[in-house]
């Protein structure tokens, strides 16, 4: 890395901190500090529900799966694509609906506190231990490539991830959320154009890559290929639609907003990673053997495809800009992760179990502290992860995440699909979802399935693609139907426990009204779109570091897409500060 690139960087972090600081006194209360009071405008939200599906894996081992394998990474991301395309058309109305404040508020309403504490319990962990995995990703990648100290690069993102979601909570996490929204958006889409330029058009780039198969390289079998991307696309769906994700569109004013939001994230999936890995398919198709230019990152030098090119055919601060979008790539979700974690501590174990009268100002101390260990946490975690030199406690780690997560989303997805099952299917069936992981992580082996393809062997990744295709459908037939099985066992609930469930169906039949919407401050879209033209103008003058016309051009070019984008807000902003008030008027 050169000066420039360290100059970015730093401003980088400052342009963050200041922007948290702006956003830090929207949030006044604990319930404006855990989802915005329900008073962020559907592009804000939107852009947090987009943000939170990445990390620095995007720039890393997603870029490398587009350099070995073509086309086949956009099956991921089109899956969440989908995923927010159904929430848009069912889920995100029905969870907004529910007019509960956390993830874990959804899970109690609808199976009552056992099941409410086993997930909250559950989640815990499991958030901090993935929060951590992408901060020691980021920061093995930042070491091998830019030589960064590791250790600099876990406590300094750390801090900054830790310092924004504690100071504002949802406000915080998702006013920079947009910008870094915006500002990942205009690097990776003027990086696209100018390697799509560079390696003559779309034509060319298809012509040139390596592989003859679509399929990509190491598979032979088409049926693998489309059994993996059909389950591709259900694994993102079950993702962004179960109840653990709702939090994304409780933050908004009304179902429609959240319907919006959904869309809009939904809209960005379909055609952003078009644009994000052409860089690495462009590195592919020049035959670059990365191994030879990154020998510190050793078999995972494929990983360097997307900054390869950066490195090599775009001028100085580049990198720096690259760097900025991963470091932005993981502080998103990693926010995201914090501020959910604290709402979940204040609603669901503080005020539900230990001060059920807790004061406003109480609950709002109490969810920054849980903010700040959570923090700390999570940097511990990832300081962890890097002193041990041995890869097979990261890959146990890895694997406690992937056992863990399906069997938690498969009843959390179906638990509005159907409200008659007893409470205690909830719980039971992660317990069943447990089960199922275990056997085919442990028992279950691949060979099975040879006499089906009339095969001596599977390759490697043939392989992987199978067991995690048989793993998701075993969760789908046999967790999802002892779900739906539990139907049998229904009774109607009586008490309080009955009032609570009657109530939740009158909320879902029932839309939102306008004396329930929280105002929105109109504030939030001028403050971000003034943000946005300083940031735009602040990248458009490293061009005056450049000599030559083609490389200002680029740094021009990123500049004035977010530019144009804070104009926007700062339009959106004006005419809904103008327009009549739908609650006072």
């Amino acid at each position: 890395m050169e000066l420039i690139d360290t100059v970015i960087i730093v401003g980088y972090f400052a342009f963050v901190l200041f922007a948290a600081l702006v956003f830090k006194r929207f949030a006044t209360d604990s319930s404006s500090f855990i989802r915005g009071g329900g008073a962020m405008m559907w592009w804000m939200a939107g852009a947090t529900a987009f943000m939170t599906q990445f990390s620095a894996w995007t720039f890393t081992g997603a870029a490398a799966k587009a350099y070995e394998d073509g086309l086949t990474v956009l099956f991921i991301f089109w899956g969440n694509a989908l995923g927010f395309f159904v929430a848009a058309g069912y889920f995100a109305t029905r969870y907004r609906k529910m007019r509960v404040e956390t993830a874990m508020e959804a899970i109690k309403v609808r199976f009552g506190r056992a099941s409410e504490q086993v997930y909250t319990w559950l989640s815990f962990p499991l958030t901090i231990m993935s929060a951590a995995i992408w901060l020691n990703g980021l920061a093995l990648f930042a070491a091998a490539v830019f030589n960064i100290d590791l250790v600099v690069t876990i406590v300094g993102v750390g801090l900054l991830v830790t310092f924004i979601a504690a100071s504002g909570g949802s406000w915080t996490v998702s006013a920079t959320n947009v910008i870094q929204l915006i500002l990942l958006v205009a690097i990776t889409m003027s990086v696209g154009v100018f390697a799509m330029l560079e390696v003559g058009g779309p034509a060319s780039l298809i012509n040139s890559y390596p592989t003859d198969s679509y399929m990509g390289a190491d598979i032979s079998y088409w049926q693998v290929f489309w059994l993996w991307v059909v389950m591709m696309l259900l694994k993102q769906t079950i993702s962004a639609n179960n109840a653990l994700s709702c939090y994304r569109f409780l933050v908004t004013t009304n179902e429609r907003e959240a319907k919006k939001a959904a869309l809009f994230a939904g809209i960005l999936f379909i055609f952003g990673p078009v644009m994000w890995f052409v860089p690495p398919w462009v590195t592919a198709a020049m035959g670059v053997d990365l191994m030879a230019y990154y020998p510190k990152l050793a078999e995972s030098a494929n990983n360097a495809a997307y900054v390869y090119y950066i490195d090599h055919y775009l001028p100085a601060g580049m990198l720096g800009l690259v760097l900025a979008a991963m470091l932005a790539a993981t502080i998103a979700p990693m926010t995201t992760a914090l501020n959910r974690n604290a709402g979940i501590f204040v609603r669901n174990v503080y005020q539900s179990v230990f001060n059920p009268k807790a004061t406003e100002q109480k609950q709002l101390v109490v969810g920054k502290v849980a903010t700040v260990v959570n923090g700390l946490l999570c940097c511990f975690a990832a300081l962890l992860f890097a002193s041990i030199k041995e890869y097979s406690f990261f890959d146990i780690m890895m694997l406690f995440g992937a056992l863990l997560q399906t069997p938690l989303a498969i009843p959390s997805l179906l638990a509005l699909m159907t409200l008659k099952t007893p409470d205690w299917s909830g719980w039971a069936t992660i317990t069943v979802g447990l089960s199922v992981s275990f056997f085919m992580q442990f028992v279950f082996n691949v060979d099975w399935l040879l006499p089906w393809f009339d095969a001596a062997s599977f390759t490697s990744r043939e392989s992987v693609d199978l067991l995690v295709s048989m793993t998701l459908i075993a969760h789908i037939v046999i967790t999802g139907g002892f779900f739906i099985s539990t139907r049998w066992f229904y009774r109607e609930s009586s008490g309080e426990r009955g009032k609570e469930i009657t109530q939740l169906k009158a909320n879902l039949e029932t839309p939102i009204s306008s004396s329930e919407e929280a105002k929105v401050d109109t504030r939030q879209g001028a403050y971000l779109g003034r943000m946005c033209q300083i940031l735009g103008v602040l990248v458009a003058l490293i061009s005056i570091t450049t000599d030559s016309m083609p490389d200002a051009s680029v740094f021009v070019l990123i500049g004035l897409v977010i530019l144009l984008a804070g104009t926007h807000l700062c339009r959106y902003g004006n005419v809904k500060a103008t327009s009549p008030d739908p609650i006072t008027d």
